[in-house]
């Protein structure tokens, strides 16, 4: 059953805590595919977003995936202790938080991941979002296969202008 009257919007990490929204395209006629990452603080600011091109790419779990490691490579090089990954592809969300072995063509890349958050940081949580939540990602992923060149990625120390209100529309209006 879906509840209607869930709020569906980006919610900003507790204090000292910093939440790494990803999310991967894929379009299935050409195998190719984009991955976007986007780190924010406490007040939703952007401290960093990533965004690439997947030249060769066998499914979205796969772009989905690729950009969730992507998003703790990034945490884990500047220094993040408490992070918290948001991902809107349920599947990854359960394989990134099951203790049991994975046996899926993405096992590579999921225990590489389950490792960064276990040696690299001492508070790390993944929990799933609703689409709606991970726009700011969505858009890094699109652009990343829609604009990059094949294979190339970018990271930005600042929001990119073609986010920039997706980032400011989606903090809570409540906060004073």
């Amino acid at each position: 059953e879906i509840l209607s009257n869930v709020r569906h919007c980006w919610r900003p990490p507790p204090p000292e805590c910093y939440k790494i929204n990803t999310d991967g395209a894929f379009d299935p006629n050409t195998r190719t595919g984009g991955w976007g990452f986007v780190v924010r603080n406490t007040k939703g600011e952007v401290l960093m977003a990533g965004a690439g091109n997947i030249c060769r790419v066998g499914s979205a779990l796969q772009a989905e995936t690729i950009a969730a490691l992507r998003g703790v490579q990034q945490a884990a090089w500047m220094g993040m202790q408490q992070i918290i990954l948001e991902t809107d592809a349920s599947v990854l969300a359960s394989a990134l938080t099951s203790a049991g072995i994975d046996r899926s063509p993405m096992s590579c890349l999921v225990y590489r991941i389950r490792d960064i958050m276990r040696s690299e940081f001492s508070s790390c949580s993944v929990s799933f979002c609703n689409r709606n939540c991970n726009k700011v990602a969505d858009t890094l992923a699109a652009f990343g296969m829609g604009v990059l060149n094949s294979g190339s990625d970018m990271l930005m120390s600042q929001v990119p202008i073609f986010v920039s209100e997706l980032v400011s529309g989606d903090l809570p209006r409540n906060e004073a």
